[in-house]
């Protein structure tokens, strides 16, 4: 993306940052706390519970404690299984309902209920196993996924999560053993791989886990889990360089591992914070009328919460409704000056509305740098605060402001690749041409070429006076991709000089 002009809308990145600042601040509102954890009051004998017939259903004790939405298809769950006890599947989605809700205890009844009444699928055998496991009874947790394997010897995930199981109780030549089981060409689950990778150092066979893992990361160069691993695989055998570059990369993400069973369940969360991700995720999606339809229904149960107004922000945003936000924003930035997400959005759409004036509004550019500064100072991790404002240095001619902006970002994300272009182009237009070469090579060899890359080349080379270079570069730039919009200023920087 071109460093000079600002995004219409939120990019994925940007999203992601809501996404993590938006969970710490509404789990950090007690009026949306949903008590959880493995210690939770559960149906017992002598406490609360539902008889229906012969059946007792599994109802916490504390049912009224729960987030509101949460309570509400607890609820909606608990009638659908009343009128069908003899359903496995209904069981089952109880049971996924308590499991992505951290209470593994309930969903442990659940998963049983569905069991006595179908003993022979693997799904529920499984997802009782992880429940288990939550609970830290992993003798439990091996027996359902052991089991589970036996009913369904196919699916790969079952084997490298046992992998995993095993290895914690140290029974390492199982563990490899399964896991390599899990490994079965020529659609390779991925997963399996990782899984004796992490079991391999584990052994301290270092060699071995690079072995396994630099393929994986030539087609995902951004599975930081992996690089992590490859990072301390590489200082057990002494590559400090190239352990350095993984490490930091990897940045503070470690090996995870989900499966199509698991994320299913955890599907089921319907707590305010993933409904208000979700709204986020319907209107990135381009279904802002659903969002909408979204909020207007959080809004009925929760009321008047400053979160809910600020995804009503994210909407306008994403609709490119830019004015419409703008008039929003004040209210939010009263509710709590120190907040940083409005701020973000403030200068996010600053720099659109200024961006589309003829001439650009220097004014409000100042306005959208100043907003992006305020947000910073509260949440100075956040990348898109820095994105913003790097943007609106470059607007205003401060390039060199921009530069540490944009060295900031590839700082806090060094796998977004159009950070490190940003950089690049900040530092052709600072008047350093020959570090933005360096940053250009250095994204080469982290991501491959790209015609991203090259335009910055083309007109790093050109600053240089080789302009027999960079009009060959460029040919070859607007032959891989005719239509890219950065073509125009770079051919101009190529032209203009002499």
């Amino acid at each position: 993306m071109n460093s000079q002009m600002p995004a219409p809308v939120p990019s994925f990145n940007v999203s992601d940052a809501f996404v993590r600042v938006l969970v710490v601040a509404v789990a950090m509102s007690p009026v949306l706390l949903f008590s959880s954890g493995c210690d939770e009051p559960e149906t017992s004998p002598g406490t609360t519970s539902v008889d229906s017939g012969e059946v007792e259903l599994p109802v916490p004790n504390d049912l009224e404690d729960y987030d509101v939405g949460v309570k509400s298809v607890v609820e909606a769950e608990l009638a659908n299984l009343r009128g069908a006890t003899n359903d496995p599947e209904a069981w089952e989605r109880l049971g996924d309902l308590y499991l992505a809700h951290d209470r593994p205890g309930l969903a442990i009844r659940c998963y049983s209920g569905s069991l006595r009444l179908d003993a022979n699928r693997a799904r529920p055998l499984y997802l009782r196993g992880w429940a288990h496991h939550d609970q830290g009874d992993l003798g439990s947790a091996r027996a359902d996924i052991e089991r589970a394997i036996l009913l369904d010897p196919v699916t790969t995930h079952l084997k490298w999560r046992a992998a995993g199981w095993m290895a914690e109780e140290g029974e390492i030549e199982a563990a490899v053993a399964i896991a390599q089981a899990s490994i079965v060409p020529p659609d390779v689950d991925l997963n399996g791989v990782r899984m004796l990778a992490k079991i391999r150092l584990g052994e301290g066979r270092a060699d071995e886990t690079i072995r396994l893992l630099e393929p994986i990361l030539k087609v995902q160069p951004q599975d930081r889990g992996s690089h992590y691993v490859v990072g301390r695989a590489k200082q057990m055998v002494g590559r400090e360089e190239e352990a350095a570059r993984h490490l930091r990369i990897a940045g503070d993400a470690r090996s995870s591992f989900g499966d199509p069973w698991l994320n299913e369940a955890m599907g089921r969360r319907a707590d305010l914070v993933a409904r208000l991700l979700m709204v986020e995720t319907l209107s990135r999606a381009g279904r802002h009328d659903d969002a909408a339809s979204a909020i207007r229904q959080l809004r009925a149960q929760y009321d008047e919460l400053r979160e809910i107004d600020y995804a009503e922000v994210v909407v306008l945003v994403n609709r490119a409704d830019f004015r419409g936000a703008l008039d929003l924003i004040p209210s939010l930035v009263d509710s709590d000056p120190a907040w940083a997400l409005p701020r973000f959005r403030e200068a996010q759409c600053l720099l659109v509305l200024a961006s589309e004036s003829d001439p650009r509004d220097v004014g409000m550019i100042q306005r959208a740098v100043d907003a992006a500064k305020t947000g910073i100072q509260s949440a100075p991790a956040a990348i898109e605060g820095h994105e913003f404002l790097g943007q609106g240095c470059g607007l205003l001619g401060r390039w060199k402001e921009a530069v540490s902006c944009f060295a900031t970002c590839v700082e806090l994300e060094p796998l977004t690749a159009r950070h490190r272009v940003q950089l690049g182009d900040a530092l052709v237009e600072s008047g350093d041409p020959m570090a933005a070469i360096r940053e250009v090579d250095r994204m080469d060899a982290d991501f491959g070429r790209s015609v991203d890359a090259g335009l910055v080349r083309v007109r790093a080379l050109a600053a240089f006076g080789r302009f027999d270079d960079a009009r060959a570069l460029l040919a070859q730039c607007r032959q891989a991709m005719p239509d890219h919009p950065d073509l125009p200023r770079t051919q101009k920087a190529v032209g203009s000089r002499p």
